[in-house]
Protein backbone atom coordinates (compact mmCIF):
# COMPACT_ATOMS: atom_id res chain seq x y z
CA UNK A 1 0.00 0.00 0.00
CA UNK A 2 1.29 3.43 -0.88
CA UNK A 3 1.20 6.33 1.52
CA UNK A 4 -1.39 8.99 0.85
CA UNK A 5 0.56 12.21 0.15
CA UNK A 6 -2.38 14.31 1.34
CA UNK A 7 -2.70 12.47 4.66
CA UNK A 8 -1.43 14.18 7.78
CA UNK A 9 1.61 12.39 9.18
CA UNK A 10 0.85 10.65 12.45
CA UNK A 11 3.14 10.57 15.42
CA UNK A 12 5.29 7.51 15.84
CA UNK A 13 4.56 5.57 18.98
CA UNK A 14 6.58 2.46 19.61
CA UNK A 15 4.78 -0.54 21.03
CA UNK A 16 7.66 -2.71 22.13
CA UNK A 17 5.80 -5.98 22.31
CA UNK A 18 2.44 -7.63 22.34
CA UNK A 19 2.06 -11.00 24.01
CA UNK A 20 -0.13 -13.51 22.23
CA UNK A 21 -1.48 -16.80 23.44
CA UNK A 22 -1.70 -19.63 20.92
CA UNK A 23 -5.27 -18.74 19.96
CA UNK A 24 -4.60 -15.07 19.25
CA UNK A 25 -1.33 -15.88 17.47
CA UNK A 26 -3.18 -18.33 15.22
CA UNK A 27 -5.95 -15.79 14.61
CA UNK A 28 -3.40 -13.13 13.64
CA UNK A 29 -1.67 -15.57 11.28
CA UNK A 30 -5.01 -16.36 9.61
CA UNK A 31 -5.77 -12.65 9.18
CA UNK A 32 -2.32 -12.02 7.69
CA UNK A 33 -2.77 -14.91 5.23
CA UNK A 34 -6.05 -13.37 4.02
CA UNK A 35 -4.19 -10.67 2.14
CA UNK A 36 -0.45 -10.38 1.45
CA UNK A 37 -0.72 -6.60 1.81
CA UNK A 38 -1.72 -6.91 5.47
CA UNK A 39 1.03 -6.22 7.99
CA UNK A 40 0.82 -6.88 11.75
CA UNK A 41 0.95 -3.14 12.48
CA UNK A 42 -1.97 -2.46 10.11
CA UNK A 43 -4.01 -5.27 11.69
CA UNK A 44 -3.33 -3.83 15.14
CA UNK A 45 -4.36 -0.34 13.98
CA UNK A 46 -7.51 -1.85 12.48
CA UNK A 47 -8.33 -3.58 15.77
CA UNK A 48 -7.84 -0.33 17.67
CA UNK A 49 -10.04 1.51 15.17
CA UNK A 50 -12.75 -1.16 15.45
CA UNK A 51 -12.72 -0.89 19.25
CA UNK A 52 -12.74 2.90 19.07
CA UNK A 53 -15.82 2.89 16.83
CA UNK A 54 -17.77 0.63 19.21
CA UNK A 55 -19.99 1.87 21.97
CA UNK A 56 -18.31 1.88 25.39
CA UNK A 57 -20.41 -1.17 26.37
CA UNK A 58 -19.44 -3.14 23.26
CA UNK A 59 -15.79 -2.19 23.76
CA UNK A 60 -15.89 -3.30 27.39
CA UNK A 61 -17.49 -6.63 26.45
CA UNK A 62 -14.88 -7.37 23.77
CA UNK A 63 -11.94 -6.43 26.00
CA UNK A 64 -13.26 -8.51 28.90
CA UNK A 65 -13.80 -11.47 26.54
CA UNK A 66 -10.24 -11.17 25.23
CA UNK A 67 -8.81 -10.82 28.73
CA UNK A 68 -10.73 -13.83 30.03
CA UNK A 69 -9.37 -16.00 27.20
CA UNK A 70 -5.84 -14.87 28.03
CA UNK A 71 -6.26 -15.89 31.68
CA UNK A 72 -7.50 -19.36 30.72
CA UNK A 73 -4.03 -20.37 29.46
Amino acid sequence: MKKDPDCEKGRNVTISSVRHDEVSARQLDEILRDNPLYKPSAVLRGAILALYEMSPKQRLDVIIKAASHARDD
